[in-house]
Parts: C-alpha cells; structure tokens; sequence
C-alpha cells in the first residue's frame, strides 16, 4: 500500500484529493498534504507504545482524518481495525478486545462515550479528532499526537520511508469484521497484497477517469466504501465526503460530482419521490412523464444499455424526452453526474433502468468483505439489470453442485482473526473461498445471486424457496421499507413487513377520512394500513409462483434497526433474530 501512495503522489502531488465541509464552507487537503501529515500521526502512535503488528481502530465518521490514520498504518506497518460509528458499545467492546486494540482513534465525544461503557483489556490509549481536551491522561487529542510525533521524528533513527520499506505484500493490512446477522463478527485479515490487488481489479474493470470528483456517503468502516476510497485515490480523484446520509441530497448539489458508490435504498428513495411529485401534479404533466418513461424504455434497451447514442426516431424522442423530464432528474445529483457503482444489497431493473434514461449509469456490482471485497461488477458497454456482471480480472468463478459461488484470486481473504477452524470452513484445500451465496453464471458470462445458502426456504410440500427473491419483490412496494419471509418446513409462506413511515404518513393523510399518525407504533396498529398493505402485497406478487407468495402477514410493532438488534452495523437483516424475537406471532399466522 505505501507503493500504491506514491504512485498516485508521483502523477500529482498538488491535486486536491479529501474535501470536507466545516462551518459552511468546504476546505480540502491536496496529495502532499496528505502525505506530510502521516510522519507526525505514525510517529505520534510509536510514541504511545504502538508497534509495528499493533492494531490500532478507527471509531469516527468519514472524514479526511479517518482516512490519514488508515495510510499512517499502512506506512507504519501497523494493522487498521475500522469500526462503524453506529456500532453499540457491546459490539465496540468485542472488537477493541477481540482485536486486542492498543490505541482507538475516535472523532468525537458521541463516540467516546461508547467506549467509556465498555470493558476493553488492551486498550491504552484514545485520540480525539475533534481536538476536545480531557482530565484522563489516556485520552489524548489530535494535535497532541502531532506534537509528540514531531518530538519522537527528531530523535528517531527511522524514518516513515524507512518503516514503509520493511511493509512485505503478505503482511496484514487490516482486520475488518463482518457485521455478523448470527452470533459474534468475524475479523476479516486483508493483507497490503489483496486490498491493492482489488484496487488494481476494480480499476481495471471499471475504467473509471481521473481528475473527477466523487461524493463519498457510504460509511468507509464498511469494506465496499474504504475499497472505493483507495481505488479513486490510486486513479487521481477528488474525493468529497458528505456531511451526513441526510445531507446528501444536498452536497450533491453543491459539489456537482461525477461519480459515487451507493446502496439500491438511496435510488430507490429518489425514484419513490420522483414519482410522487409526478403524481401530485396535473394529469398533463402524468402524461408527459409517461410518454418519455415508454421512450426511455426504448432507447435503454436498444442503445443505452450498450453505452451507444439512440439513433433515428428513436434519438429524436428521447432527445426531447430527456429535455422534457429526465434531465430534471439528473439535476437531483448536481447536473455533472454519470455513473454510480451499487452494492449491498440488490438492485431492482426498473430503479436501473429509470436512471439509465436520466443518463445515469447505475454499475451493479458484487463482494464479500473477505474478497477485498470488489469482485464482480457490470460493464459500462453491455449493462444486464438483475446480474451483478462479469469478475474482475484475475478472479476465478465457479459455482457447486449445490448452488454455492466460490471465488479464487489474489484479493481472497488471509483468513479470520483467531478462527483457524472457520477459516478452513470458508477456504477449501484448494484455495477456494466459499461466499455461502447461491446463483449462476448466464451464457454471457454474467453473475446472478439468488440468495444466501442459509436462507433457502424447503417447505412442508419439498418446494426450495430463495427469500431474498421474494422480499425483493415484496420491497419493491413504495409503502415497504423491510420485510422478512419465513416458511421453512412450513405449508406456506408469512412474512412480517415494516411499512415505509414517512410514505405510508402522507398516504394516510389522503385518505377519507384523512389520518395522521404521531408515530410508528400508531401507523403499525392501523386497520386502514393493513388492509393497504395486503393490496399491496398481492399487487408486487403477481410475478411470483403461486408456492412463493405471502399468504399472511403482520407489521413489525417497531422498525427494524441496529439499537434493538434486528439490523447488523451494515444494516443487514439479522433474519434469525427477527424471527426468534416474533415467532409468537408467527405462529398465530400458521393457525389460521
């Protein structure tokens, strides 16, 4: 990684590359500022007791600093433990123990305080991004750290280079852990040579230009948003990091970025509220819309999904159409935007192809954090909706007898942390890693997911179910923001659905008679919601075999979230959880 660095300094080092946003205004650090500011922070850390091997977390929301601590790592042959800053101080204090972290950097003192509720045994020291000052002596601020990093500088007989040149591929560059939807996280060993071997890989695939900005809103804990970072680090971006998820829509307006990764949620939400506004207005502007989404249509399936210019009537029409409706929807994402990488989770074909219409290319693409994690995505001249695309070079793919991908390349994992036995779970003799999902690969080379291994459904009539399937489609409603289907050895299928509130409310409101809830609790109790809810369920199952669809019911008394246990740090359902907590009503939909 340190030879990564200064391949990307070499092409530029006065470029800006970190922008963020302080009193209202954006401020940046170019590549060499950049680069001048690791002796003192990786000096800093040896002068805490921090040697080389050491783990050392980052508990703080993205940031420029976030990322400066992770290259000071690297370049000191230290190993990075990043930390979710929506994590609970339960999960905080496994992965400071479990890691045995000798010194967490922390942004602020939301987070402090989570670490203060914890029982860490390594622990010693914690350094404070947002330089507030405290009585305890192992709680340091940054501008300390610098300080002393420049004392120890002085007298040291190593230099950062000098560290940086001892760093071999193999070593470990960060243990990442797996948000876990069953029991403990498992810290995930990268070493330098797989992470810079998947920025290489992804670059490769994804061909993406230099000197353009990126806005970066995904949590870079998060093993999709850190690769990210790195890769259009090596390639010469400009990298903006938002101020928040509810900001977002507005730094995209200001910075006007080219490019960015994203989850499906996030364009989902904008095509919901696209079509709301649509349908609030005048039965003229309905009809216009209409007209240039069957146009777009048309011109995405013929041209656009190929990265060609739609030609003849058809380039008339969607010239005028995009005038008319979609170049509005490319002035949502600042008016420069053209292409996004989507991950997490899947992506339906109706969200790609809108935005593809906008003149928004959405790159479905596919990882595991034990894969560094980038391993398959779609290409920008032959985009397939519904296929998470080819592999990446050097990757190889191969699915099982029973349905399970495996993956071998040089971006696969070292292994877990401490778990020799689950290592050899996950990589076979061969060197094969087991993704424990299922799918195919299409005639033209392109991977599908079906859904997790676990996950599969056998019902009480021998039918294999994939749930992920279903709640896709289940999901696919506006009004459902989550849902979990369950039928395992059962005669039918139920699920348990977690309306969109803020939707379902202005819904509610139009009602005769109007209704307005005060809370969630109040909408989930609602006759007048669930009955909605049931139409809407049968609407979004048409396309379902008669075996696959919901028979029954019922709406989560509460969301789903993080603090109650139900989501994972990188809100995934913990599915078993969910189920366990509510198999009372469970059971009361199997008795009817």
């Amino acid at each position: 990684m340190p030879e990564l660095f200064s391949d990307a300094l070499s092409r530029g080092p006065g470029r800006n590359l970190y922008h963020y946003k302080e009193n209202d205004e954006w401020k940046s650090y170019t590549y060499q500022q950049v680069y001048d500011a690791l002796p003192d922070l990786g000096f800093g850390l040896l002068s805490l007791g921090v040697k080389e091997k050491d783990k050392v977390a980052i508990l703080s929301e993205n940031r420029p600093e976030w990322c400066m601590f992770d290259w000071t790592c690297s370049h000191f042959g230290f190993v990075s433990v990043p930390v979710y800053q929506t994590s609970i101080p339960k999960q905080i204090e496994y992965i400071l123990n479990h890691a045995e972290c000798k010194v967490a950097v922390v942004s602020n003192e939301e987070q402090l305080k989570k670490i203060a509720k914890s029982k860490v045994k390594h622990l010693k020291y914690v350094v404070m991004l947002d330089n507030k000052k405290y009585d305890d002596p192992w709680i340091i601020t940054l501008k300390e750290l610098r300080k002393n990093g420049k004392g120890l500088r002085k007298t040291s007989k190593m230099t950062m280079q000098d560290y940086a040149a001892k760093v071999k591929p193999d070593d470990l560059w960060s243990i990442i852990y797996t948000s876990g939807t069953s029991g403990d996280p498992k810290g995930v060993m990268l070493s330098h040579f797989n992470i810079s071997a998947n920025v290489q890989q992804t670059q490769a695939h994804t061909k993406f230009k230099s000197d353009k900005k990126w806005l970066s809103f995904l949590p870079l804990s998060h093993s999709f948003e850190r690769t990210t970072s790195l890769f259009t680090f090596w390639v010469g971006a400009e990298i903006y990091f938002a101020e928040s998820i509810i900001k977002v829509p507005d730094n995209l307006k200001e910075v006007k970025p080219h490019f960015m990764t994203t989850v499906p949620r996030l364009l989902e939400k904008i095509y919901s509220a696209v079509i709301d506004q649509v349908l609030a207005g005048p039965k003229a502007k309905q009809d216009i819309f209409n007209w240039a989404q069957h146009v777009g249509y048309k011109a995405v399936n013929k041209y656009l999904i190929y990265d060609k210019r739609p030609i003849g009537p058809t380039g008339i029409k969607y010239a005028l159409a995009k005038k008319l409706v979609f170049n509005k929807i490319s002035d949502i994402f600042g008016g420069n935007f053209v292409r996004c990488i989507s991950g997490g989770a899947p992506l339906s074909k109706e969200i790609g192809e809108f935005f593809l219409m906008a003149g928004i290319t959405v790159q479905e693409g596919y990882g595991l954090t034990e894969t560094s994690p980038v391993t398959h995505a779609n290409l920008t001249d032959h985009l397939k909706f519904g296929t998470v695309g080819k592999a990446v070079p050097d990757l190889q793919t191969k699915i099982a007898a029973d349905g399970e991908i495996l993956l071998k390349g040089p971006n696969i994992m070292k292994g877990y942390y401490k778990s020799p036995a689950e290592t050899a779970e996950a990589i076979d003799k061969d060197k094969w890693f087991h993704t424990g999902d299922i799918g195919f690969v299409d005639e033209d080379g392109y991977l599908k997911i079906t859904d997790r291994k676990k996950n599969i459904i056998v019902t009480a009539g021998g039918k294999n179910i994939a749930p992920a399937g279903v709640e896709r489609e289940i999901c696919s409603s506006k009004y459902i923001e989550q849902a979990v289907v369950i039928g395992d050895r059962r005669r039918y299928l139920v699920a348990i659905v977690v309306p969109a509130f803020d939707i379902v409310s202005k819904w509610a409101k139009k009602q005769d008679p109007p209704q307005e809830f005060e809370s969630y609790e109040e909408m989930a109790k609602s006759k007048v919601v669930e009955k909605m809810i049931r139409q809407e369920l049968d609407a979004h199952q048409e396309d379902l075999a008669r075996f696959e669809q919901i028979k029954y019911f019922f709406i989560a008394p509460q969301p789903f979230t993080i603090e109650t246990g139900e989501l994972t740090a990188s809100m995934k359902i913990k599915r078993n959880e969910i189920i366990n907590r509510y198999d009372l009503e469970i059971e009361e939909l199997y008795r009817n």
